[in-house]
């Protein structure tokens, strides 16, 4: 009799063993699916043939308005803004509008005032924009000389004068705002913490459109019609200049012995409309190029080119006349306003960011990373259920236990 039971409860600990490591092989496929939903899905590849065109970036998409007629669609596009959560805003300065996507391109909202509006919380020509991270909206109206604040909902939150304002960044609690060479720093209710800068083409002087973005020390202008960037201090004192040398300089160098002005570029000087800048994961300035139809990628300590991507031409993953350029940290990946290709193209570059940080944050922000702690609890419990069977089983056979029978 002992001898069946004793076979019995063997086939029955068997059966049993083997349903365990079942569930544990499906909940450990469970977790890799997981795991390759949030590095692949929510970070999709790029076109293989894009890539290597490319030399290293790599598209992701292109989003060209809300609907197929002509009126839904973006006309010359000059700016663009990523929230928090991965809602792309783009402009559509033309139209005075605002368009609002989800981070997989569909339509989500429009910001529209109406033509020539000029009361409180209207916007007549929205130039440039900006999110915080509280994902309220601010717009560089240079029509009606103004910065309007909106909330994530669509709501108008504030706004303050500002002459013929042409760019807007918002870094913390710092609001950078360009005009006519003038750089101006508020705080996000509005308070002027002060300004420095004139137009001009001297070394110090600014004649950019909406190419400023900073960080705890310092300031970085993209200096679009002295074509060159700049970087200063708190208090506007200039740190570097790349490339130190007056635009004058720049443009005899092209010249060259053909007499043509339009002649290409020498390799010492990068920029041609250097129009927006964006830092990267990595810490790098990310610089959009309308004339080289390039991003490049630019040291913040001494303004050293490190690498550039791109070319001329319409289809994805390509450039034409691209002016506005934000960065996703969350995704890795650079949201481009491909200004005369009427669209905003999606792209990643090389290095750009820490992949496994951004795993990270991609799983703690998804809508699905609910389902990642039911599944590590599950297999939790069934590990230790296994290891407590264990050693019942071991308590059941051991020397004490045969001596007793």
């Amino acid at each position: 009799m002992s001898d069946g039971v004793a076979e019995t409860r063997g086939r029955g600990g068997g059966r049993l063993r083997v349903v365990l490591i079942v569930v544990i092989v499906l909940l450990l496929a469970g977790m890799a699916v997981l795991g390759v939903f949030f590095v692949r899905i929510l970070q999709p590849p790029g076109m293989p043939d894009t890539q290597g065109a490319q030399g290293g970036l790599v598209w992701v998409r292109s989003i060209y308005g809300f609907g197929p007629a002509a009126d839904e669609q973006l006309l010359n596009p000059t700016s663009v803004a990523i929230a928090p959560n991965g809602d792309i805003y783009v402009n559509d300065a033309q139209r005075a509008r605002i368009m609002r996507f989800n981070s997989s391109g569909a339509f989500k909202s429009l910001l529209h005032t109406g033509r020539g509006g000029t009361g409180e919380g209207q916007f007549i020509r929205p130039e440039s924009i900006a999110v915080d991270a509280d994902s309220n909206v601010y717009i560089a109206d240079s029509f009606a000389d103004k910065i309007i604040v909106y909330n994530d909902q669509g709501g108008f939150v504030r706004e303050w004068g500002t002459s013929r304002p042409t760019g807007v960044t918002v870094r913390g609690e710092r609001v950078f705002v360009l005009t006519n060479g003038l750089l101006t720093v508020f705080n996000r209710n509005g308070e002027n913490l002060g300004s420095f800068g004139r137009r001009g083409r001297n070394r110090g002087d600014i004649d950019a459109y909406q190419g400023v973005t900073g960080d705890d020390e310092r300031i970085y202008v993209a200096d679009a019609l002295n074509q060159r960037l700049q970087a200063f201090d708190q208090k506007g004192n200039v740190l570097w200049v790349s490339p130190d040398v007056k635009p004058a300089e720049i443009v005899r160098s092209r010249v060259g012995t053909t007499g043509d002005p339009e002649a290409t570029p020498e390799p010492g000087t990068p920029y041609d409309l250097p129009q927006d800048l964006v830092f990267d994961g990595a810490g790098r300035l990310v610089v959009i190029d309308a004339f080289k139809f390039k991003l490049i990628v630019v040291s913040p300590k001494d303004g050293a080119v490190l690498a550039s991507y791109g070319e001329s031409g319409s289809r994805d993953g390509t450039f034409f006349y691209p002016t506005g350029v934000d960065y996703d940290p969350v995704r890795d990946w650079f949201a481009v306003a491909d200004t005369r290709n009427n669209r905003v193209q999606i792209v990643r570059l090389p290095e750009s960011g820490d992949s496994g940080q951004a795993t990270v944050r991609r799983l703690l922000t998804s809508p699905y990373r609910y389902c990642a702690p039911p599944v590590l609890l599950a297999l939790i419990a069934i590990i230790v259920a296994v290891v407590t069977r264990r050693r019942a089983r071991a308590d059941e056979v051991s020397p004490d236990s045969i001596d007793d029978a």
